[in-house]
């Protein structure tokens, strides 16, 4: 018994079960878990180590090496990349694509790390471990004020992230931008010299006065009394008031007579944010896996609306970046599509079908499609803007098995057939043929499922709702379908001919008339005309290589990205400066209208608010800022308006500015690495790549992240003379640290805030070079002796950055390019890297990274499992046809689509990248399913008794309509993506679309070529 007699024996049942699929699809299309993107794994941690003052070689030498080579161990490590720089090092470890369950891997990373500790440097801090690196802020809202201290907006920030961890789905709230509390003794060199008292008596009386350590218990007998001694400082004059011991007989002095003592904040200031240009306190909200963005951002926002209105005078609370609005954008507008592709899609199968077929199979459409949401709902998937996407796309191919099997129902009514007859031989005749081209479109999609690697995470769900719609739609067409044909075709009727036909049939008549006379002629010139495919064939792999390319598109998010640099060395103070003066500029709005607000970050990256875009590394040198500008048209133009705007008016401002992109790289980046231990050589082969780069026409921001070199000041202690004179070189680091730097002596508690308490150098001081000579420096007798005396100075050039990769020293030149993309690039600099890496020593290299190498990975991951897959497609054609060279014909139009998909490129003016590339498979599999149903038809003439050349003409103008119905129902389906060019699928829909069109009018024509010539047929004489 068929699959369709089944359903018809059991007609309620199936009813019962489509309206209850179709129900609960409907219900989770509106409870489903809505993002913006796909979810991607971000296989990556972060492994911090400080050593304050350390150089970065030695930083590179003591610490990352040595934690390299330990965390190298585990053996789920794809990449190690470590920056070396001046007090820290900063090691990403990355996993490979293959491993999903992560917590276990970051176990051992945190054991590698544990056991390396122990060969680190004295006076390193633990290294910290993150692999909370990919968390996403949902929400990032500011909190600022002009008539509050930042002590109290850091409170006040502390009680708002308190009541959103009440809010339900909170992962985690991270404050960005609290600057911390600092109590200053500062003093001078020349006054402690005066009165013989070094730092060091200054931090054991502080530390041993400023206790809170309880004094036992007094037990009475009947009582028990705690005992609390007095002595911690309770406020800045109580720090002043202390009472320092002078050497000898001296007597004691109060310390606010040898130092100046104050209350403020961490100086440089580090971490630094702003919105708006004034200082805030980000709010950077997670949420829990799982959770809707809209759902969860409704619940989050109505508290921080309920917060806004209970805060005191003086503050203020804005959203900064809200993924709710970019989310219902994309799968709203996504879902706008679908309808309106749905709406179309039935109009055109009423115009070929006409009325009362053309709704038999335009039914299974709705009904396919919520049923495919029922099941993703069943198994926990997302509405995102690529599986709502994906469903648009689908939606041409739902109704090709429906249009197949009304189409053949009508046909056997019309022969006079009764209609359980006809019933039972749709189902029967057609499951099997409809299973395998249904199969064969599922397969071209299985390379995307099984590809190991970022890319293919990234679009998976492309691959999954193709096989969960398709399949769908065949068990529909073979239940649902042929119980609608049974109840509601009619039959012709008696007497009635094709002139009777309706709109449908006046349209495909004449058309019918053309296609015959011109497969005439062509069955008559059959090796010319295959000439004439290969050559057009060859022009177009010429015509797709010259396309331009890119990874994946630039994303339709209406921001715009700036990242500065400041020269290496510069602190925090300076970089801050001078991103004071860049908000005077961006809030006149006679010049910057179109900018709504903006965030910018001190010293850091500040949170991840999109998953594919990385938070650059801590540095005081360089900031970053995002700027909403409102609507997508505005970012070209403000993109445009901030390069001139910091290349004439902040030319000492290295700035790069540029858009939000889709995928997991930036297209518009290229990324070239000198590699090699000699680090000499690679800088200067960096510099010759970036000299490279800037002659490419249209290229900007070019920089490599090794950066200037910095001044060091080497301070070479003469052991014997600082023996004679009672000090110690850990004397002398002391000294040093504690004048320039400051050194914690004790710590301040007030409530439930902790902060240092940190002798300095009075300003005046330790901002002069010329005191380091004249520094006093304590040995253990208390005396002081100047440092000139014990110790010579050199100044030296040492390296401010050093990176790197996979264990091996890497400078990574990076630059931008206004006219193409980074693939683009590529051919261009090629030879002159070529040269380049000829004349370089042995162990040294020149390597392509960045979106070249990662759009180079993702395309062998696709390639990867192409074989399997079309094996397995070879083997369904074999058995379908039990033979070789139909199987052989059919595989031989799927080259056919890059004639179009060239046409495509250039007339639709579309990049060449990994979606269009996605396109290509899924043409492969859907012309497959025209040849497998025009050689069918064929082989059925034959057995009909028709001579071979003529049952060629005969099928082929028979199945024209189906082909031509099928093939205009798909490119409908691409249409919304088309016109409203939806970011990151209008460049696979032109593919698509154009591909499509042209492969079929080439297959209606090439597959008759291929039979006659396979089969030995000859030309077919032309009817009278």
């Amino acid at each position: 018994m068929t699959l369709t007699e089944l359903a018809y024996r059991h007609r309620p049942l199936v009813g019962l079960l489509a309206v209850v699929l179709m129900a609960f699809g409907a219900f989770s299309y509106f409870n489903l878990p809505a993002r913006e993107d796909p979810k991607v794994t971000i296989r990556e941690a972060v492994v911090t180590t400080s050593y304050p003052g350390l150089s970065a070689e030695r930083i590179e030498r003591l610490i990352t090496k040595t934690l390299e080579e330990q965390v190298r161990r585990v053996p789920e490590v794809e990449e190690l990349r470590s920056t070396s720089m001046p007090g820290q090092s900063i090691i990403h470890v990355v996993i490979e694509d293959r491993y999903f369950n992560l917590d276990q891997i970051w176990d051992d990373v945190r054991q590698e790390v544990r056991a390396a500790q122990d060969k680190l440097p004295e006076g390193a801090s633990p290294p910290q471990v993150n692999d909370e690196f990919g968390d996403v802020a949902v929400i990032t809202a500011a909190l600022t004020s002009d008539d509050w201290a930042m002590r109290d907006i850091a409170d006040m920030a502390e009680h708002i992230r308190d009541r959103l961890y009440a809010v339900d789905g909170t992962k985690r709230v991270d404050l960005l931008g609290i600057q911390q509390e600092r109590m200053w003794i500062e003093f001078s060199n020349a006054r402690l010299a005066e009165l013989g008292v070094g730092p060091d008596a200054l931090q054991q009386t502080l530390s041993r006065q400023n206790v809170i350590r309880p004094g036992g218990e007094l037990d009475t007998g009947d009582r028990a009394f705690l005992i609390e001694p007095s002595g911690n400082f309770e406020s800045t004059e109580d720090v002043g008031d202390t009472l320092i011991r002078l050497p000898g007989e001296a007597g004691v002095v109060p310390l606010r007579d040898v130092a100046t003592v104050r209350r403020g904040y961490r100086d440089p200031p580090a971490r630094k944010a702003y919105y708006n240009g004034k200082p805030a306190v980000i709010l950077a909200v997670s949420m829990l896996e799982g959770r809707s963005v809209l759902d969860f951002s409704k619940r989050a926002t109505a508290r921080l609306d309920e917060v806004r209105q209970s805060l005191p005078a003086g503050y203020r609370l804005d959203l900064v970046t809200l993924q709710e609005r970019q989310v219902e954008k994309a799968v709203y507008g996504v879902s706008f599509n679908v309808l309106q592709t749905l709406a179309i899609l039935l109009a055109v199968v009423v115009l070929f079908l006409g009325l009362r077929t053309g709704l038999i199979v335009g039914a299974i459409v709705p009904t396919v499609m919520l049923i495919t949401v029922a099941i993703m709902g069943l198994f926990e998937m997302t509405l995102q803007r690529m599986s709502l996407a994906t469903l648009v796309i689908a939606l041409g191919l739902l109704v090709d098995n429906g249009i197949v099997v009304a189409e053949e129902f009508k046909r056997r009514l019309g022969e006079g057939v009764e209609r359980d007859a006809t019933l039972r031989a749709v189902g029967s005749e057609l499951a099997l043929p409809l299973l395998s081209s249904t199969l064969t479109t599922i397969l071209v999609f299985l390379p995307l499922m099984l590809a190991e690697h970022v890319s293919g995470e990234y679009t998976r769900s492309i691959s999954l709702i193709m096989l969960i719609s398709l399949l769908t739609s065949w068990v529909g067409s073979m239940t649902v379908t042929p119980l609608l044909c049974h109840r509601f075709i009619k039959a012709p009727e008696p007497g009635a001919t094709e002139s009777d036909g309706g709109l449908s049939e006046r349209i495909f008549r004449p058309l019918v008339a053309i296609y015959d006379r011109l497969l005439r002629r062509v069955l008559r010139a059959r090796w010319a005309f295959l000439g004439a495919m290969t050559l057009l064939l060859v022009a177009s792999v010429y015509a797709i290589g010259q396309a331009p390319s890119r990874f994946f598109p630039a994303s339709d998010r209406a921001q715009v990205l700036v990242y500065l640099d400041l020269p290496t060395g510069v602190t925090a103070r300076t970089t801050d400066a001078r991103l004071q003066d860049v908000f005077e500029v961006l809030n006149d709005k006679d010049r910057f209208p179109q900018v709504q607000d903006y965030g910018a970050y001190v010293g850091f990256g500040g949170p991840r608010f999109v998953l594919s875009l990385t938070p650059i590394d801590p540095a005081p040198n360089q900031a970053f800022m995002v700027l909403n500008v409102g609507e997508r048209a505005q970012v070209d133009p403000t993109v445009k308006q901030l390069r001139s705007l910091f290349r004439q008016e902040f030319p000492g401002l290295f700035a790069r500015v540029a858009g939000m992109f889709l995928g997991p790289s930036d297209s518009s980046k290229i990324d070239i690495q000198a590699t090699g231990p000699d680090a000499e050589v690679i800088t200067r082969t960096a510099d010759r790549i970036a000299e490279i780069l800037r002659q490419v026409p249209g290229s900007n921001g070019v920089r490599h992240d090794w950066q200037n070199r910095i001044a060091k000041i080497r301070v070479a202690v003469d052991q014997a003379r600082a023996r004679r004179a009672g000090v110690t070189s850990a004397d002398i680091a002391e000294a040093l640290e504690t004048y320039f730097s400051g050194r914690q002596v004790t710590e301040f508690r007030e409530g439930d805030d902790i902060f240092p308490v940190v002798a300095r150098a009075e300003a005046g001081e330790r901002t002069d070079l010329d005191r380091l000579k004249t520094l006093s420096v304590y040995g253990d007798d208390g005396r002081g002796v100047p440092l000139m005396q014990v110790a010579d100075f050199e100044l030296q050039n040492a390296y401010a950055r050093i990176h790197r990769e996979d264990m091996t020293r890497t400078v990574t030149v990076e630059a931008r390019n206004d006219r193409m993309t980074a693939e683009d690039m590529v051919p261009l600099i090629r030879p002159d890297l070529e040269r380049l890496r000829a004349d370089l020593p042995p162990g040294h290299g020149i390597e392509l990274d960045g979106v070249v190498k990662e759009s180079a990975e993702g395309q062998a991951a696709l390639a990867a499992n192409a074989p399997l897959c079309l094996g397995v497609i070879v083997l369904l054609l074999v058995a379908q046809f039990n033979g070789f060279r139909r199987p052989a014909m059919i595989l031989a139009t799927m080259p056919l689509v890059l004639i179009g998909v060239a046409i495509g490129l250039y007339v639709m003016g579309a990049n060449f990248g990994f979606m269009p590339i996605l396109g290509l498979y899924a043409l492969a599999g859907i012309v497959v399913n025209n040849a497998i149903v025009l050689i069918d038809r064929i082989d059925i003439e034959r057995a009909q008794g028709y001579a071979p050349a003529e049952a060629v003409v005969k099928a082929s103008v028979r199945r024209l309509r189906p082909i031509l119905m099928t093939t205009a129902t798909t490119i409908v389906g691409l249409l919304p993506l088309i016109v409203f060019q939806d970011a990151l699928f209008f460049g696979m829909a032109s593919v698509m679309a154009f591909g499509l069109g042209v492969a079929t009018v080439l297959t209606l024509g090439i597959i008759p070529v291929l039979y006659s010539l396979f089969c030995r047929t000859g030309p077919a004489q032309r009817e009278s």
